[in-house]
């Protein structure tokens, strides 16, 4: 379970991107790690796992990834704490980081700086509802399915397509993150439309749907031809409406990496499409056009 991103905002935020213990200027960009600057790390007080240091716990795995249960660290000093249980027990570090967010509260923060930060953690839990609703963790595996010959789909997404829908169009979004705002709308539209159209033709056999495979051959079907090809055609724009919400998911890790947190799936990289046969499989990067971004999501009619 990952980390979502208003704990990582407010985690970063609170700590003015200190290491609580040393005070060290870091950052979340592996690519901007200079002499001056360290690569943070986002520590577990209570270790993520119960083998882990300090991990003997009732906490449960989404408590520990909470921002209560995180400090942030230079890596020396989270080496040490890991490699030292003795001196460094769950309490000594909360009191460190209490003491450390304190110190910044009082000797670094400034009114712009807390004003950004507030609008920043506003509009993370649209980005974390992405995450979870749209299932950009798993993108590449769900697509697959939903680009196979006769697509398939899991029995919960749709809700959790319309959920996220409901969550974006809800949201308030400050002025320095249009672009966010048309990126994720992109996404929520092209999800909701590949939804509709998926949803035309397809039934539900228990946890997944399948496609009603509507064509029938037979002496006694004179419009085979012709139902087989509206059902091929149904098919190829299912795929291309997920091509395109493919397209609108990277936009939106793109922005995210720009504007809200350089590490936003950094480490898995852009989300791709699988698709094939038992002939073989082909994997797919598929993006926006600068000029396809600058016409939506107002292109789209949902």
């Amino acid at each position: 379970m990952a980390i979502n991103q208003k704990d990582i905002k407010l985690l970063w935020g609170r700590s003015a991107s200190r290491c609580a213990i040393c005070k060290t200027e870091l950052t979340q960009d592996k690519a901007a790690v200079t002499s001056a600057y360290a690569l943070g790390e986002q520590a577990h007080i209570v270790g993520e796992k119960t083998d882990a240091a300090r991990g003997i716990s009732s906490l449960t795995l989404e408590d520990r990834n909470s921002y209560h249960n995180l400090i942030l660290l230079c890596p020396n000093h989270h080496t040490e704490i890991d490699k030292n249980e003795d001196d460094w027990p769950v309490e000594k570090l909360h009191f460190k980081k209490s003491e450390h967010e304190l110190w910044v509260n009082e000797t670094l923060s400034q009114t712009a700086d807390q004003v950004k930060l507030a609008k920043e953690i506003s509009i993370t839990s649209v980005i974390d509802a992405a995450v979870k609703y749209c299932r950009l963790d798993t993108w590449h595996a769900w697509t697959s399915f939903a680009l196979s010959p006769d697509p398939t789909w899991p029995r919960e997404l749709p809700n959790e397509i319309f959920e996220f829908r409901l969550k974006v169009i809800a949201a308030i979004w400050p002025k320095e993150f249009e672009e966010l705002k048309r990126a994720i709308t992109t996404l929520s539209i092209s999800l909701s439309l590949a939804c509709n159209k998926f949803m035309e033709h397809s039934e539900l056999h228990g946890d997944t749907y399948y496609p009603h495979k509507f064509y029938k051959a037979g002496d006694w079907n004179d419009n085979f031809n012709h139902d087989l090809k509206k059902y091929n055609d149904w098919v190829d724009s299912c795929h291309a409406t997920i091509h395109f919400a493919t397209k609108a998911a990277n936009w939106v890790g793109d922005v995210v990496r720009k504007d809200i947190n350089p590490m936003f799936f950094a480490e898995s990289g852009k989300f791709l499409t699988i698709e094939g046969d038992i002939r073989g499989f082909d994997a797919r990067l598929l993006e926006f056009t600068n000029e396809e971004r600058e016409r939506l999501p107002d292109a789209l009619d949902l």
